[in-house]
């Protein structure tokens, strides 16, 4: 029912929407067993019928984020790589706040955002060091293309495991225990705005506008040379002036495309427009 020469048309399908390319050896049990799953929901008997089902009838495009929900992979936690944050509340945040109009926020993107525990980690950095927040607006916006991702980050309620790094009094601080779980206290449920966008839909990116800050950690390891030099010049066109993004510590942005200055902060390595 479903074969290499299929998974090589629907990969390819994939790559042309979202620029992820999938390896047959690393995805194709994951992509079987989801074949599987949706001919038996859309009581489908084929490949062939739910291949022309994503391509041809698929107007709202709920089938192929869906699929994307599938595909994608959401490890993460709080505190995560947390050198990064110091860098952006001791370093990059002052200076911008400096440089910047007194009047305009400073604007943070999380590209991909996942379930929410970049963004809201970066709220709690600022919480705890509240002399910067106290005199300038933050926004924070999360991204993923990634829909069932998007709608757990906009729950805020958080696993044992993804709050372990925290400090047990940030936790105490800032969560209710609820069961097994830990819920974001109501005054910060909302303080990041989350929205599911496909990182090459450049008109919903445009309609997202400028930015001072943009994390994007280990996302561009999913695509090929091509698909990360279009990721790369998305987010140029997205900062501001003198803006900066942070990529994953095995991602190096002077080996994507030339237009970003390298700055190291500590033992951080973070480009600058």
């Amino acid at each position: 029912m479903f074969n290499e020469a299929n998974f090589a048309k629907l990969s390819e399908f994939i790559y042309r929407k979202s620029g992820i390319f999938l390896e047959e050896s690393k995805h194709y049990d994951k992509i079987n067993k989801f074949i599987l799953s949706r001919l038996k929901d859309l009581e489908l008997d084929g490949f062939r019928k739910y291949f022309f089902k994503l391509r041809f009838e698929d107007n709202d495009a709920k089938e192929f984020q869906e699929l994307m929900n599938a595909v994608t992979v959401n490890e993460t936690y709080f505190f995560r790589e947390h050198d990064q944050f110091e860098v952006l509340v001791n370093h990059v945040l002052p200076q911008l706040n400096q440089i910047r109009p007194k009047n305009e926020p400073l604007r943070i993107l999380s590209s991909p955002c996942s379930t929410g525990e970049e963004p809201y980690s970066m709220v709690l950095y600022l919480l705890e060091e509240a002399g910067l927040i106290e005199n300038r607006d933050v926004e924070i916006i999360g991204i993923d293309i990634d829909s069932n991702v998007i709608q757990k980050a906009q729950d805020g309620k958080f696993s044992e495991r993804s709050v372990h790094a925290i400090p047990p009094v940030q936790v105490q601080k800032y969560f209710k225990k609820v069961g097994m779980s830990y819920q974001l206290i109501d005054d910060l449920v909302g303080a990041v705005e989350f929205k599911v966008i496909n990182i090459f839909d450049r008109a919903a990116l445009r309609d997202l506008g400028k930015f001072d800050v943009i994390f994007s950690r280990n996302m561009l390891i999913y695509f090929d040379d091509a698909s990360k030099k279009e990721v790369a010049m998305n987010f140029y066109d997205m900062l501001k002036p003198q803006g900066y993004i942070f990529l994953g510590h095995a991602e190096y942005m002077s080996r994507i495309v030339s237009v970003f200055k390298a700055k190291k902060f500590d033992n951080s390595l973070i480009y600058q427009k």
